[in-house]
């Protein structure tokens, strides 16, 4: 028995393994697509694949249907996303094109200014001259006023920091002009970033569900009332791919709150029995 005791523990890891590779692989369609889309495209009930995604355990169709999906790799978040990223790739490269642009046009700007800068100046020192020589090396007080007043022309001011490409993107990253770009988002969007840094992606816990359910309420109001686009696309989303976004948040807001009200009904017997307790020790 002893001979065979590791042959067993590398088939229960490689076992651990398969698991572990279906359940992200799972996990990355459904925040891609949303539970509904993800269950039609793997061909299995909705509540096969909600009971899959809430205790991490994997059925004999779900596993199949998974594996099947695994082998054909059509329409997965990482191929999308290699596509994605093709697209971006040519786009970067036109941008990078028209900022050498606008950098040669701003250092032929700067050097127009520094050429009229240098002209004030002489014709400044010139007039300047004629007026100390006109009264024979002797100011006189209108002469000194309008030399005291005469003053070199004020710096450019400094250029301002681009406008973003895409200020229909929810960053988590903050930055200066995040007040200017997201307007009246704003409050929103420091809320979300705060959940986002704080809430656990996985938890069964009450306060857990209520921060679930308050993430999910401010995304879908970024979403929806303020017509943004959330991490992790780079890039703002129309049509189908929007709507891809809000479904499958309002399933899982739906959820979250069947759960909290399950939750919170639990509570309500044991706080009963609690208070009985107490008054019959009295």
């Amino acid at each position: 028995m002893s001979d065979r005791e590791p042959i067993f523990e590398e088939s229960r890891s490689v076992e651990d393994l398969q698991h572990l590779q279906l359940t992200v692989l799972m996990t990355e369609m459904v925040r891609s697509r949303g539970v509904m889309r993800v269950a039609k495209d793997l061909g299995v009930n909705y509540r096969t694949l909600s009971a899959a995604l809430e205790t991490g355990r994997l059925s004999r169709r779900m596993r199949g249907a998974l594996e099947k999906a695994l082998l054909e790799g059509a329409g997965s978040p990482a191929r999308e996303q290699l596509e994605r990223n093709d697209l971006l790739t040519g786009r970067l490269e036109r941008v990078e094109e028209l900022a050498e642009a606008s950098t040669r046009g701003l250092a032929t700007v700067h050097g127009e200014v520094e050429d009229l800068r240098n002209e004030h100046g002489q014709a400044l020192r010139s007039i300047e001259g004629k007026l100390a020589q006109g009264d024979g090396g002797k100011g006189t007080p209108e002469s000194t006023s309008f030399v005291s007043l005469a003053q070199p022309p004020s710096p450019p001011r400094p250029p301002r920091p681009p406008r973003r490409e895409f200020p229909e993107l929810a960053t988590l990253e903050p930055a200066a002009d995040d007040e200017a770009v997201f307007g009246d988002a704003w409050p929103l969007i420091r809320e979300w970033r705060e959940l986002r840094e704080s809430h656990p992606d996985r938890g069964k816990g009450l306060d857990w569900l209520r921060e679930e359910e308050r993430l999910m309420t401010v995304e879908l109001a970024l979403l929806d009332d303020h017509g943004l686009t959330l991490p992790p696309q780079d890039y703002p989303l129309t049509g189908l791919n929007r709507n891809n976004q809000t479904n499958w948040r309002r399933t899982t807001l739906a959820e979250t709150r069947r759960a909290l009200r399950r939750r919170e009904r639990l509570r309500w017997p044991l706080r009963v029995l609690a208070l009985a307790l107490r008054l019959l020790h009295r």
